[in-house]
């Protein structure tokens, strides 16, 4: 498989595209006003300590205060239960903090935790949807091949790493370099790499942490200690494995600053990189822009002639398969068996490409044949292995529905570049002409009664006007004789089809 990382970089916004065999299949925005907050330390004041849910809300000098569960914090274990950071793991990008917890016996949050306290305060989860920021005190630092624990002594490896002898290899490693009264967790790219190299990544991190030390004991409540690397670094430093074979960055500022991180951190990258100085966009050359625009159209188009059409609430995405003008199959059953299958790979790669997460139901089209349902979900198995961010599917049920939950790590890509239509309110629907035309009607006889006038004037869209003039006319006729008023139409063009005024004369 051809894996290419295209960086796009301006002024207002980052975005990156992992590119598959030619096809955008992830995507990754970073606006400058809406930069993450995933991984970022501040020095929070505590605002409400919530006995009843182990938890407390922190001020950290944002819009909404983050949640920071009893766990999350140094001193919540009462027993040594620790869950291992990669039971717990879902993506690459989780390597990047702490993924450490604790399964039951959690001190009160009483205990740990007073309204007023400063805390040091790493964000672990980006604020989603109407939600604040999810924190942890237990901070974690992410180098190359390591995860800093500074506070917490705990050595964990990445579940991704396989190989039991190569597990116990840098398991090793890790006991031998790590310091007393500190953690490691090990990533997946630590794989193969030597003791000195670990051993050096250790010390960058060990260094940051001292020089966040120092500025944490001359800052002021409510502010950022230390802010994560630009999204292309942390694509870079997160995403860049063996698989990928190039990345492009239209930027010359951005690539001089890859060339530089790879050169310190990852020199084996550092002739995967490549300027792109052309003129046309490079999103444009990969088609990438084209593949956001689909992503952001309620329903896709198949190439056999079906579609599936997907609906996201708030944490439930529904998809329903449609064979629509296919027909290219001897009967139902294999037209149906056919489209679900060519179904299956564009609903992967929208639920990658979209980022969408949460709980996943997918309505596929009838089969009867118990082998074809087996067969479908095969291949949606082998397709979701591709996704990086962990998936579970669930066979068919009685209804003919599969059902997949996905982890959300940030907002989906609609939630980033959409916002709710002021006209539908985000139904997608809105009040028909007649329907409309009725609420008019009604309002005259409001107007009319309210306030006395000899005449009325309807300013409304020319479509309304129409409709009110043509098939609903003899109403018109039978509501002035009803008011004893004469009522006058007046077209503008900058009126919505549901919008109008009635203007007593």
């Amino acid at each position: 498989m051809s894996i290419e990382l295209l960086v796009n970089v301006a002024p207002f916004e980052t975005r990156i595209s992992r590119v598959e065999n030619g096809k955008a299949e992830e995507l990754y925005i970073e606006r400058t006003r809406g930069k993450g907050l995933r991984g970022n330390i501040y020095l929070g004041k505590v605002q409400r300590v919530i006995p009843g849910i182990q938890a407390a809300f922190v001020d950290i000098g944002m819009e909404r205060a983050g949640f920071l569960y009893a766990g999350d914090v140094p001193g919540a274990r009462l027993e040594n239960e620790i869950i291992d950071a990669d039971d717990e793991q879902e993506t690459k990008d989780d390597e990047t903090s702490l993924n450490v917890g604790y399964r039951q016996n959690i001190a009160p949050i009483g205990q740990l935790l007073r309204e007023g306290q400063e805390i040091l305060v790493q964000v672990s989860r980006e604020p989603i949807s109407s939600k604040g920021p999810r924190l942890t005190a237990m901070v974690s630092l992410a180098g190359r091949y390591l995860v800093y624990l500074p506070e917490l002594d705990h050595v964990g490896i990445a579940r991704r790493l396989e190989d039991e002898e190569e597990r116990e290899r840098l398991l090793a490693i890790a006991d031998s370099i790590k310091v007393e009264g500190s953690g490691i967790i090990i990533r997946t790219v630590a794989e193969g790499h030597s003791q000195e190299e670990l051993a050096q990544d250790l010390q960058f991190l060990i260094k940051l942490w001292q020089d966040i030390h120092v500025r944490r004991n001359k800052a002021s409540p409510k502010s950022m200690i230390h802010t994560e690397l630009s999204l292309y670094l942390r694509v870079m430093r997160d995403f860049v494995d063996d698989e990928v074979e190039k990345i492009y960055i239209d930027s010359k500022e951005a690539y001089e600053n890859m060339k530089n991180f790879a050169k310190k951190f990852m020199p084996e990258v550092g002739k995967r990189l490549y300027y792109y100085p052309g003129s046309r966009p490079i999103f444009d050359v990969y088609g990438v822009e084209e593949e956001i625009n689909r992503a952001l159209q309620r329903k896709v188009d198949l190439k056999s002639g079906g579609s599936i059409v997907i609906d996201q609430a708030e944490a439930l995405i529904a998809i329903d398969v449609n064979s629509g003008s296919f027909v290219g199959s001897r009967n139902l059953e294999e037209t149906s068996f056919k489209t679900n299958l060519e179904a299956v790979h564009e609903v992967v790669h929208q639920l990658r490409l979209r980022n969408l997460g949460g709980i996943i139901v997918i309505d596929f089209i009838d089969m009867l044949d118990l082998d074809n349902q087996a067969k479908v979900m095969e291949v949606l198995e082998e397709a979701l292995t591709r996704d990086k961010t962990k998936t579970k599917a669930h066979p068919f049920t009685e209804l003919g529905l599969v059902q997949i939950t996905r982890k959300r790590t940030r907002d989906s890509l609609g939630r980033m570049l959409q916002t709710e239509c002021d006209h539908c309110s985000s139904t997608g629907l809105t009040k028909s002409m007649q329907t409309v035309c009725y609420q008019l009607f009604r309002e005259i006889v409001a107007e009319a009664r309210a306030y006395p006038s000899e005449k009325l004037m309807v300013i409304a869209h020319p479509a309304l006007i129409d409709l009110m003039l043509g098939e609903e006319n003899e109403m018109v006729v039978q509501l002035e004789s009803f008011l004893g008023k004469q009522i006058s139409f007046k077209h503008d063009e900058g009126f919505t089809t549901d919008r109008y005024e009635v203007v007593l004369q």
